[in-house]
């Protein structure tokens, strides 16, 4: 009895034990197999073609069947034998009849750089390594066998102009670029050359034309070099370097072809300055200098000009076959009887042709005969090989007086009161008186003298009244040139102040306010005109309000200096 309750009992609790037992049997079995789930993961690299054509573009897929970090790949032994864009990189998991799959995969766009056989190596990724694939890279092939060769399809072309020059002289250099790739950051090298000066000739000029069904930018620039020794020199031609931009549908890469295109060197011959030759060493085929003036030459307007007016003298240079650099300086010398103010050279390129223009602002201090220089340029005259002379005239001139220079301003008297002041007289006491003695006498003899000085006075009167006139009229000239003046200094007209400020009459003004004044209408004149002022930022700019300052206190000085006359004109001077 007690055997067979002991055997119900063992019976029962194996079978209470019997589901704890399954669960710890699969716990141990799914343990003991992800192990074996990671030892499994394998590495895979597969091409899109193995026979190629050189520069040709395939695709190499790496792929891994575990999600891993995208960065476990390295391209870099690729480098060797090959060019290679960036991988486009995919994590994909996936969930299928209750296994879960995970596959990392790396995909890029590869070609070969050369001719013959290259072998992609293997890549390790994690504890596991994908397999070498060897690459037939051939020139060229039949479609069953390989692509044809891909060359980049761009084309760099250059010429000359002459090959002869020199030292001094330019030629000019033109580059063509022809295009009919993707093309990633282009770049043209300028060409270049022991002795030689090199720099570009105006903007890049493109255009896009087809040529056989295809579509192609042709881009072309210029270059103007100087020879700066003589002698044989090699030219090196330009460059284009750049990358072609390469791929397929269905790459999910793009690959960047290195591109270097160089165009065919050029031998110059360069000749040296004449030991014979006089004068600055200009080489050329041609010079030509224009000349114009304002007034125009010939016109009314030029024979009538007086002193403190200005004369604009415009001179254009033009040299051919010359650059900026080597254009020279036009200095004239001009008579101390005037003022020259120049502005700063403007230059422009047209037609092989360096062109400079300059203008000279000429004011004569005075009246009388002027004499403007001519100019003359010696140069060398490359075609011909002999030595010439251009010069344009200059200008002979009878300068009038300025309009009131020389006029002296007298101050106006203000008109005198109808009516003369009398003495006031006080009340007398009247007294009788029998015998008058030498008061009549004396009192006859004070009359007279009144009498005397009264008819002086009038006569005095019809003297000053005509000088008092002329000194209103003068007073009105000098007041209309002054508000000219004025207005002219408000809108910073150099010309027209000068002008109106040899016009205006300063005679009443101290020596030391009317020095003060030349200074600062000298600083306006300098500071338009000067060569120097205009170089820039740097340059000096003139603020008029110092010279409408100044002008306000001599006008306020002189109307002073005229109150103060017209009184001593009224009050006589004690004896």
């Amino acid at each position: 009895m007690v055997i067979k309750t002991m055997n119900k009992m063992m019976k029962r609790y194996f079978q209470l034990k019997r589901p704890c037992i399954s669960l710890l049997g699969a716990l141990l079995f799914i343990i003991g197999s992800l192990p074996t789930a990671a030892s499994a993961a394998q590495a895979v690299a597969t091409v899109s073609k193995n026979i190629v054509g050189v520069n040709e573009v395939f695709q190499l897929v790496v792929s891994v069947d575990a999600n891993i970090n995208t960065n476990s790949l390295d391209l870099s032994p690729l480098a060797t034998y090959f060019t290679y864009g960036r991988p486009s990189v995919s994590s994909i998991n996936s969930f299928n009849n209750g296994v879960v799959s995970r596959n990392t995969e790396w995909k890029v766009a590869i070609a070969t750089k050369a001719i013959g056989e290259f072998t992609i190596p293997s890549f390790r990724i994690g504890s596991s390594t994908t397999e070498p694939i060897i690459i037939t890279s051939l020139k060229s092939g039949n479609a069953n066998t390989a692509a044809k060769s891909t060359e980049p399809d761009i084309k760099l072309d250059a010429e000359i102009d002459k090959d002869q020059l020199y030292v001094g002289e330019s030629l000019r250099y033109r580059v063509q670029i022809r295009i009919g790739e993707q093309i990633d950051q282009p770049a043209l090298v300028a060409p270049f050359g022991d002795g030689l000066d090199i720099v570009q000739d105006g903007d890049d000029r493109q255009v896009e034309t087809v040529l056989n069904g295809r579509r192609y930018i042709v881009i072309t620039r210029y270059y103007q070099i100087s020879a700066t020794k003589a002698g044989t020199i090699t030219l090196e031609g330009a460059q284009f370097k750049g990358s072609v931009v390469k791929g397929s549908r269905g790459f999910g890469s793009t690959l960047s072809v290195p591109v270097d295109k160089k165009a065919k060197d050029i031998t110059l011959t360069i000749k040296g300055k004449p030991d014979d030759y006089q004068g600055l060493w200009l080489p050329t085929p041609e010079l030509k200098i224009e000349q114009q003036w304002q007034p125009q030459q010939g016109s009314s307007q030029l024979n009538n000009i007086h002193a403190g007016e200005p004369i604009t003298r415009i001179i254009t240079l033009h040299i051919k076959n010359t650059a900026q650099s080597s254009m020279p300086n036009l200095a004239l010398t001009y008579p101390s009887s005037v003022r020259m103010y120049d502005e700063k050279p403007v230059y422009s390129s047209n037609n092989g042709f360096t062109s400079m223009t300059v203008k000279h602002v000429i004011i004569p201090r005075k009246d009388g005969s002027l004499v403007l220089p001519e100019l003359s340029i010696n140069w060398w005259n490359t075609i011909t090989g002999t030595q010439e002379t251009s010069k344009v005239d200059g200008l002979a001139l009878t300068i009038l007086p300025g309009d009131n220079t020389n006029t002296v301003s007298t101050p106006m008297v203000p008109t005198l009161p109808d009516s003369q002041p009398t003495t006031e007289t006080k009340p007398t006491e009247v007294t009788v008186v029998t015998d008058s003695g030498w008061w009549p006498w004396l009192t006859a003899t004070f009359a007279s003298l009144w009498v005397i000085t009264l008819l002086l006075w009038l006569r005095a009167r019809k003297n000053v009244a005509p000088a008092a006139n002329a000194s209103a009229n003068n007073t009105a000239i000098s007041s209309d040139n002054y508000h000219r003046l004025v207005q002219a200094v408000t809108v910073n007209d150099a010309l027209k102040v000068q002008t109106y400020y040899q016009q205006w009459a300063k005679h009443s003004l101290p020596n030391d306010f009317i020095t003060q004044m030349d200074q600062e209408v000298a600083n306006m004149m300098a500071a338009i005109y000067s060569k120097h002022s205009q170089e820039g930022n740097s340059g000096t700019v003139w603020n008029n309000a110092i010279l409408l300052s100044l002008l306000q206190q001599a006008r306020n000085h002189s109307a002073q200096s005229l109150q103060s006359s017209a009184l001593e004109e009224l009050i006589p001077t004690k004896s």
